[in-house]
């Protein structure tokens, strides 16, 4: 009898065993199909897509970080073998300029961009510290990696470049830098006489989402090949921009309300009232009669305007509006050099008065106040309630703010 029991046992344990093999197997199986699917997943796939645009931008800051420590690396070399010699009596508090990039004392670049100093001019520039503090001591450039496959793929006299971006990012000022600083001609013989390789927007709408390209012409961009642009995307500190667009709206539409703008979530029963059921105070763009675009708040436009255009394949290059303030020479001779333009002889032209032009630009800021204004650490947020900084703080897309050196405020 014991040996009879003994045997059932037996039996037991090894169809326990064949089971537990058999969920093994099933759960590596499942594993390794999901990794198949998210690597093979097209555009058609949402999960797929959502997947690959994380991974994209989050290879886009480890590269940016990569690239910043090896340079700092080599000049911090450089800087030790000279230190006795160039500075034997050091500021006790220096600001840290690694490279030859390192932004420069405020009242120097004014002046080499022709501006007359006055003490008052003087007496009222921001401190270093607290711009290093908000966008770091250095420029940023996204996409430089792909300007060498853009250049391949089109003839000398074949490419084009210019801005995009969404409104109140500075697309006008960096067109006005680049016309005055950089050489891209083409094909006259192609193209006609009118046309020249700097363009004041893509063919498809410098607001316009990334989405239209191929899909939208803008009048007097007829005729030419939208693949041969070399899109230069300006983006701006989301705390300030959303600023912006309550002193410029253009064709975004949302609630005003009188004393409460950037006006991003209901901080008053009464403001409650006017967007029941909704929680945050909607944004549409009116593009078009028939091209409008909806988003759930000011910050849920920026993390997709400018979330989608970080995604993209095809060459292109993201910089910041304020490095074409305190680092204008630098990115204006990167761009004009991804598109294989040449810079122009003699001294760098600076955009002094405001790029903007027309009633609809009316009280734009020149360089002089841009400073004052996109300097002053003090300013980022002052407009802002303490609950519509809490829902910008908790929306805005953290990857793409480490990305460009934007960090969340206090």
């Amino acid at each position: 009898m014991a040996s009879h029991n003994s045997i059932f046992e037996d039996k037991d344990h090894r169809v326990f065993m064949y089971l537990v093999g058999f969920l093994c197997f099933t759960t590596i199986m499942q594993i390794i199909s999901f990794e198949c699917f998210f690597q093979n997943a097209g555009n058609n796939s949402i999960y797929g897509l959502s997947r690959l645009k994380v991974d994209s931008i989050s290879k886009l800051r480890n590269k940016r970080v990569k690239k910043k420590n090896y340079t700092n690396m080599n000049a911090m070399k450089q800087k030790e073998q000279q230190n006795d010699i160039v500075n034997p009596n050091p500021n006790p508090n220096p600001i840290k300029t690694n490279s030859i990039n390192s932004i420069r004392p405020l009242g120097d670049i004014l002046q080499k961009a022709g501006v007359q100093m006055t003490d008052d001019i003087q007496k009222s520039l921001p401190p270093l510290e607290g711009i290093v503090g908000m966008y770091g001591s250095e420029p940023i450039i996204i996409g430089e990696e792909r300007c060498d496959a853009f250049q391949a793929a089109f003839p000398q006299d074949d490419r084009f470049l210019a801005p995009a971006g969404m409104f109140n990012t500075g697309t006008n000022l960096l067109e006005s830098l680049l016309v005055n600083n950089c050489h891209l001609p083409v094909s006259t013989k192609k193209y006609g006489m009118q046309h020249n390789g700097i363009k004041y927007q893509v063919p498809w709408g410098k607001h316009s989402p990334v989405d239209w390209r191929f899909k939208h012409t803008a009048p007097s961009f007829e005729g030419l090949p939208q693949s041969n642009f070399l899109p230069a995307v300006v983006i701006k500190d989301p705390y300030t921009w959303m600023e912006s667009m309550c002193r410029h709206r253009y064709a975004a539409q949302w609630r005003s309300i009188e004393g409460h703008c950037p006006n991003l979530v209901p901080t008053t029963p009464q403001e409650k009232d006017m967007i029941h059921p909704k929680e945050t105070f909607a944004v549409s763009i009116h593009y078009h009669t028939q091209n409008v675009t909806h988003h759930e708040s000011l910050s849920e436009l920026y993390n997709e305007w400018y979330g989608n255009w970080l995604d993209v394949e095809y060459p292109r290059l993201v910089i910041r509006f304020e490095d074409l303030m305190f680092h204008a020479e630098h990115v204006v001779e990167k761009v004009c050099k991804c598109a294989g333009g040449k810079m122009a002889e003699g001294p760098f032209q600076y955009t002094t008065g405001s790029a903007k032009k027309g009633i609809s630009h009316k009280g734009s800021n020149g360089l002089v106040k841009s400073m004052l204004k996109y300097g002053d650490i003090q300013k980022r947020t002052h407009a802002y309630t303490p609950m519509d900084l809490d829902y910008a703080k908790s929306s805005l897309r953290s990857d793409v703010l480490d990305l460009f050196h934007y960090g969340t405020p206090p």
